[in-house]
């Protein structure tokens, strides 16, 4: 038990562990009777000996020409860590920093291929969000329509109480396909003479752009609050005005 809760509070290795009590025990020692005691190969040992030195869990010693080992004493271990502990804290301000930053870049995602691009519509299940959307419509459905059909993507949209609002090209086919919209959640306005190449959905801070079409496939997945907002407000007027 006590190698076990070693490994944790030091974030040792099983084997180094192990090393590290054997020389705790025997005071001082050879590589030999380290890899004895602590049952871990001589080969192995050598290759992590060089870390638990520079991190100052293991001080090396010279007698004539052997090199001998020992553990520091157990409560210099506790000053080791205090002292990692008020170094990073010195660098808390400057990780900080990196944090914010990164927090305000917009995060773009490239995909391609019709068994990629198809997940793509299944991260809106695992956001939770109202979606809004421009779809091509009949390109989709030809490409993978049937296949998210199939696996129950819209009807699990519904169950998770994810509202689909969409403007698609108007045409008969489509206005068929709306008819079971109050179902699943979903609410369509038709644009006559649209001419959409592509899907884009809107979902919380994320922007989907997706090209289903069989001659090439693609996805484009944009997280930034700034181009959801702005796009979201570009749908609504228009839903406004159909």
């Amino acid at each position: 038990m006590l190698s076990k809760n070693l490994l944790q509070s030091l974030n040792l290795t099983v084997a180094q562990s192990a090393v590290y009590l054997a020389a705790l025990e025997l005071g001082q020692a050879s590589m030999q009777d380290l890899a004895r005691k602590s049952g871990v190969k001589r080969t192995t040992i050598y290759k992590f000996i060089g870390e638990l030195k520079d991190r100052g869990l293991i001080i090396e010693t010279k007698r004539k020409t052997r090199s001998l080992y020992a553990a520091v004493p157990p409560e210099q271990l506790v000053e080791i860590e205090k002292a990692r502990l008020a170094e990073l804290n010195n660098l808390l301000p400057q990780l900080n920093a990196i944090h914010n930053a990164a927090l305000h870049k917009p995060r773009v995602l490239f995909y391609e291929g019709v068994e990629v691009v198809r997940e793509m519509y299944k991260d809106s299940l695992r956001e939770r969000q109202p979606i809004v959307a421009w779809s091509d419509f009949l390109g989709t459905k030809t490409a993978m329509g049937e296949m998210l059909e199939l696996e129950g993507y819209p009807a699990e949209r519904a169950r998770r109480n994810i509202e689909l609002k969409w403007i698609i090209p108007d045409s008969s086919e489509a206005r068929e396909f709306t008819k079971r919209d109050f179902g699943l959640l979903r609410e369509t306005k038709f644009l006559p003479e649209a001419k959409f190449k592509m899907d884009i959905n809107i979902y919380g801070n994320k922007v989907a752009l997706v090209n289903a079409r069989p001659e090439h496939p693609f996805a484009v997945l944009i997280e930034d609050k700034d181009v959801a907002d702005t796009l979201r407000e570009a749908w609504q007027q228009l839903w406004d005005r159909l």
